[in-house]
């Protein structure tokens, strides 16, 4: 087809070398396509002779060929000048008496100059976005896209690369020839991608339309306004819908985040599921429903909200390439055994249909909703008629009874009038029910403890203020030594007439406890909050099958427990010591071990909450270090939990790039090297979210990677609990970590390497605003205490003298005397 048009074409240096390299090069494949060529430029136009080179005869060779062939006849106007606003000047003004018009081709800007030098991809980005629009402002058509701009840039290393958005990235070649071969061929890619290629016109890119990407915003804006979440991993069949979403987000604010796999993205659904309420539309291409792993089930376990959208090809496609649904497999029976509902979309004439299925069953809350969705559906993209259920009119999946049911009467006569010993372990607690738990807990004297699946759901500190109630955390592992003292007396369960135990918003899995189920109900009086009749455990004693805040409020009413009882149950608590009793949390050896290190950084950072006000979101993988951590470093809120449903190692450390942006807080993750091993680098999905949805600000994460050489809780369950010798199944190799400092993305990024412990240096780099701390800590392997057996809170270190201390409960409450007394010796 024939074409005939005016191209500008634009050329921003200061060389004049590079100019005429440019020009020569034009003027060496001039054809009867480039039936006329004139040039604007700051040095008078000659011709230099350019370098003989058998790569640049055989490219213009092979170019004549294919100009030839053509029958365009194209008129260019080369445009030059210094800078991007220059010559946008020179093109507005050349509009203005130029006969017919033109539009903007091929633009060659030269950022190799040593004045750029500073710049990142993003800076060059942003110039070139601002420079098209400038030129869109003027109504002067240009193709922009990133095969019709090209930046050369001067050598040089940088830690951070990646794929610029509006340009292709060169290095400017040292070697002449170099130079002019690599003009022609970008400058013939660039004519076959557009002037030979009819479907490319110029101006900005059409917005991407998808009927289904625009119902499923609409549907969770309605739902959520724009408190929620887009993840994807890309893919062809899937590209186009996740432009649409891109930006349907856009449009009502919600986040769009990216991971290195399709396995982080539902990692952090189900963090800020968990700590937010936050719903969620995944989208990732086909045959990469697997790809979530048992993720899949920890969201359908914590009921998460959400749609994941995998593509799917037709049923009648014969094996056709990554399907999941063929004549030898069917996915759709392993999303049914997960229990998760599914709808599979295939009809563009139905997909009205299927999405109110799909938004019925969202609705319903039990768990994400898997869309599998053909091509035809994805790439729907007129107005579809979809009637949805409207928000007002949601049902859970368990109902709730009006009233009080009548086993709470004997329930609150347990409170009111039962043993010394009363220990509430809580679910994750919204921040009314927290209110109502903390006033219920003075009002009566109750202990309270959080788990290793909810750290902090009953936070040690709450606006900065010692919870003088809550003993610590009662779980499978990282059980604390209070709680043990609380429940045991030299070394043995108290009776059950002696002490009872609530479970809040909690189906007592075996996670919550570091006991077994024969001594649950044999050595306890249990007493079970839950929603969800199916969750009354067999051990439960007093099971209240009602909603968390119901059963609260109704407390709060009914709470009358007499002021002696109150006294005698604060006085059991305020008996335990508050530190802990192993000699090695003291001993500051090399290689440090974990209870050195936990014991000294919990101290420094009770001091920084009580000092400094300090708040932060803890994150913990799964291992030995994310136990410690859960045990012994103090909370001001709720973290996120690796331990969680599968307990799988890495999903925390994942879920770490979109708490990032979600998060109100600084974020601290305990990752341990076993869990790192597990999973990709984080940093680079870090970055390229920053870049999507700008900085983080004043914000500080904190990444402590924990290197002992071994799958340390694995080793200890073989030492101390089976007697045997460690072995190979055990033992992990890792690499010394390079130290290094750089701003990447606008965010302080300070990788270091501790051999022992800094007060003064983790107090600065956790203050300090606008960073990312990448620690590793080296420790050693030990099997003394954190929670990690019931056998080791009986050990040579932990004689059990402490717990027969006077009440403390007047020291614990002096904080501010603490703190002095720890910033004294830390010498901050």
């Amino acid at each position: 087809m024939e074409t005939s048009i005016s191209i500008a074409v634009v050329v921003v240096t200061r060389s004049q070398s590079f100019f005429q390299t440019g020009v020569s090069v034009i003027n060496d494949i001039k054809t009867d396509v480039f039936h006329r060529v004139f040039v604007d430029a700051e040095w008078p136009c000659g011709q230099d002779d350019l370098v003989e080179d058998s790569v640049y005869a055989e490219a213009r060779e092979k170019a004549i060929r294919f100009l030839s062939s053509r029958k365009d006849r194209l008129t260019l106007l080369v445009v030059q000048s210094s800078t991007l606003e220059r010559v946008a000047g020179k093109l507005i003004a050349l509009r203005e008496w130029t006969e017919g018009g033109f539009q903007v081709g091929m633009a060659f800007v030269d950022f190799s100059d040593s004045d750029f030098a500073a710049m990142s991809i993003d800076d060059f980005d942003r110039a070139l976005a601002d420079f098209y629009a400038t030129l869109g402002d003027a109504s002067i058509p240009a193709f922009q896209s990133s095969f019709s701009t090209v930046v050369f840039q001067r050598p040089g290393f940088a830690r951070i690369q990646y794929h610029p958005m509006n340009y292709i990235r060169c290095v400017m070649p040292q070697e002449r020839e170099v130079l002019q071969t690599r003009l022609l061929c970008l400058w013939m890619d660039f004519f076959e991608m557009s002037y030979a290629n009819q479907r490319v016109k110029p101006g900005a890119a059409r917005r991407p339309k998808s009927a289904l990407a625009e119902i499923l915003a609409a549907f969770l804006t309605e739902r959520a306004g724009s408190n929620w979440l887009m993840f994807y991993y890309t893919g062809s069949v899937v590209s186009t819908l996740i432009n649409a979403l891109e930006n349907c987000c856009q449009n009502v604010g919600a986040a769009v985040l990216r991971g290195p796999n399709e396995h982080s993205l539902a990692c952090g659904a189900m963090a800020n599921w968990q700590l937010y309420s936050k719903p969620f539309v995944i989208v990732v291409t086909s045959g990469m429903i697997d790809e979530f792993k048992g993720t899949l089930a920890n969201l359908r376990e914590a009921r998460a909200k959400g749609f994941i959208v995998c593509a799917e090809q037709r049923l009648n496609s014969w094996f056709a390439f990554q399907a999941t649904i063929t004549p030898d497999e069917d996915s759709r029976e392993v999303v049914k055994a997960r229990r998760l509902p599914c709808v599979y979309m295939d009809d563009p004439e139905r997909l009205a249909e299927d999405l109110q299925i799909a938004a019925t069953l969202y609705d319903a809350g039990e768990g994400p909703v898997v869309l599998l969705a053909t091509r035809a559906v994805m790439d729907v993209s007129g107005p579809i008629e979809a009637c949805l259920p409207p928000a007002h009119n949601l049902t859970g999946p368990f109902a709730t009874a009006e009233g009080d049911p009548p086993e709470l009467t004997a329930v609150m006569d347990l409170l009111n009038n039962g043993p010394d010993k009363v220990l509430w372990q809580c679910g994750p607690m919204e921040d009314d029910e927290l209110e109502l738990v903390l006033d219920i807990s003075d009002r009566a004297g109750v202990a309270l403890t959080d788990s290793l699946a909810y750290p902090g759901s009953i936070p040690k500190f709450r606006n900065g203020e010692r919870n003088a109630n809550f003993l610590g955390t009662l779980g499978v592992y990282a059980f604390s030594e209070r709680v043990y003292r609380f429940l045991h007396t030299d070394g043995r369960i108290n009776p059950p007439n002696e002490q009872c135990l609530f479970f809040v918003k909690s189906k007592i899995s075996q996670i919550a406890t570091p006991f077994t189920e024969a001594k649950l109900g044999r050595s306890f009086d249990i007493v079970q909050v839950t929603q969800n009749p199916a969750h009354i455990s067999p051990f439960t004693d007093h099971p209240l099958v009602m909603d968390s805040r119901a059963f609260l409020q109704a407390v709060d009413r009914r709470l009358d427990v007499d002021p002696a009882r109150r006294q005698r149950r604060i006085e059991a608590m305020s008996a335990l010591c508050d530190t802990p009793s192993d000699i090695i949390s003291k001993l500051p050896a090399a290689p440090m071990s974990p209870n050195y290190f936990f014991h000294q950084f919990s101290r420094l950072i009770e001091s920084l909450i009580v000092a400094d006000g300090y708040d932060y979101t803890g994150v913990y993988d799964v291992g030995r270090c994310g136990i410690s951590a859960v045990r012994n470093v103090p909370r001001t809120r709720r973290g996120f939990s690796g331990w969680y449903g599968r307990a799988l190692m890495g999903d925390a450390l994942l879920a770490t790039m979109s708490l990032a942006h979600t998060c109100p807080t600084d974020l601290i993750a305990f990752v341990g090297d076993g869990a790192r091993a597990m999973v990709p680098d984080v940093l680079p999905s870090m970055a390229e979210n920053i870049l999507a949805q700008a900085p983080l600000g004043d914000k500080t994460i904190t990444i402590f990677t924990f290197f002992n050489g071994g799958l340390s809780a694995i080793n200890t369950y073989q030492e101390l609990v089976l007697f045997n010798r460690t072995s190979r199944q055990m033992r992990l190799v890792n690499i010394a970590a390079e130290e290094w400092e750089e701003n990447i993305c606008g965010l302080k990024v300070v990788s270091r390497t501790v051999d022992a412990f800094d007060a003064q240096m983790l107090k600065c780099a956790l203050l300090e605003r606008g960073r990312l701390n990448l620690f590793n800590v080296n420790l050693s392997h030990n099997n003394e205490g954190d929670g990690l057996s019931l056998a080791s809170a009986k050990g040579w270190q932990r004689d059990g003298a402490f717990a027969k201390q006077p009440a403390l409960r007047s020291r614990l409450n002096a904080a501010g005397a603490e703190v002095r007394g720890l910033t004294e010796e830390f010498g901050i």
